[in-house]
């Protein structure tokens, strides 16, 4: 965990060497096997009722270990956020579980879906969403994003971690990501988005507007960093057509990033997948941080770092396969990336540390990028 001169040093491009944010566990059990018991946060899985507001203080240390451990820039806080780039804490409906076993949890959104996670393989779905077409869709499906309830005790949680030379970040949904997730089926939602225009474009502005509203209380409980999850590609191209991208989602990426800017915040977007069709896009509204930078999907983050570096920080870079590589394999990859860029950036996982991570594995890796930033 970086302390504040030294994470906004990095994005201001003061300092050029590479530090460390690591995206998400798999789960909470590989989670607790590489980091400690004492390093989980009792909020780590989803309550049996819907949770609001600020984190337990009792797990405001707890977050801050989980953090050191765990090769994150800044600390996460507001209840549920920590295991998941993007996801948890008061910026994401909430969630609670509805039953759990050795290798199952089911939980429920506040919109009604579900998710099924399983645990071993790793692999999780959403089923059984609120609505089957955007006919059916109802403001009352997103809950009140002015309730003070969503938003108690985190400004206090925010300011004992500033106070120890802390960033810290919360998670906000995506535009286009959280109404796959939490509100429309993903193939019907991308159909009706040629089909049905003006009805899916109404349920776009809904909750548009509602994380614009969402967002606004959690940077005046004065959060640093905004983290949001909006997956837009493939692994070779974009998932919609780059007119539909950039004349539906970039503009509310936009308004988010304003709306960050003049809170004196930073705004970090989380896109997998083949985006360089939107990458001026992207620069152009507003996003000061952007990961993951898979070289698998296409995406150089050296080259992207030459072309938009000068306002744009990348974290990521890393190999989807990255962790079925030998240490060597790994070393090489890393040195060669470091050679590569010109700013200071973040290394950051594709996609998560797999359940298959050893410790001494993960020791090994976090040996390999401590060399890096030392140097």
């Amino acid at each position: 965990m970086l302390d504040r001169k030294t994470f906004f040093d990095t994005l201001k491009g003061i300092s050029k060497s590479p530090q460390s944010w690591t995206m998400s566990f798999y789960n909470e059990k590989i989670a607790k096997t590489l980091l400690g018991a004492d390093a989980i946060p009792s909020d780590i899985t989803p309550p049996k009722e819907f949770t609001y507001g600020g984190s337990d203080p009792k797990d405001w240390e707890v977050k801050a270990k989980f953090a050191e451990r765990g090769g994150m820039a800044a600390v996460p806080v507001g209840y549920g956020a920590n295991m998941s780039f993007g996801h948890g804490g008061p910026g994401e409906f909430a969630e609670k579980t509805i039953e759990s076993s050795e290798n199952v949890r089911i939980t429920q959104y506040e919109t009604g879906v579900y998710k099924k996670v399983c645990y071993d393989p790793h692999f999780y779905h959403y089923y059984d969403y609120p609505i089957q077409s955007p006919e059916e869709f109802n403001r009352s499906i997103l809950p009140d994003p002015d309730d003070p309830l969503r938003y108690k005790n985190l400004k206090e949680e925010v300011e004992y971690h500033k106070n120890r030379d802390r960033v810290t970040f919360t998670n906000l949904m995506g535009f286009f990501a959280s109404i796959h997730y939490f509100i429309y089926q993903f193939d019907l939602f991308l159909m009706d988005l040629i089909l049905k225009p003006e009805e899916t474009m109404h349920i776009i502005e809904c909750v548009g507007q509602y994380n614009l509203r969402v967002a606004s209380h959690l940077l005046e409980a004065g959060v640093d960093v905004i983290c949001f999850c909006d997956d837009l590609g493939s692994e070779n191209s974009l998932l919609i057509s780059p007119v539909l991208c950039k004349s539906i989602f970039i503009p509310w990426h936009k308004k988010l990033a304003d709306l960050c800017h003049s809170h004196g915040a930073i705004l970090h977007m989380h896109s997998h997948g083949n985006i360089n069709p939107i990458m001026n896009d992207l620069y152009a509204c507003g996003i000061d941080i952007l990961n993951p930078l898979d070289p698998n999907e296409g995406m150089d983050m050296a080259t992207l770092s030459r072309q938009y570096g000068d306002r744009l920080t990348f974290a990521g870079g890393l190999d989807k396969f990255f962790f079925n590589w030998d240490t060597e394999h790994q070393r090489e990859a890393l040195r060669s990336l470091a050679s590569a860029m010109n700013k200071g950036y973040f290394f950051m996982d594709s996609g998560g540390i797999p359940e298959n991570v050893t410790v001494e594995q993960w020791e090994a890796f976090k040996e390999l990028k401590a060399e890096l930033i030392q140097q």
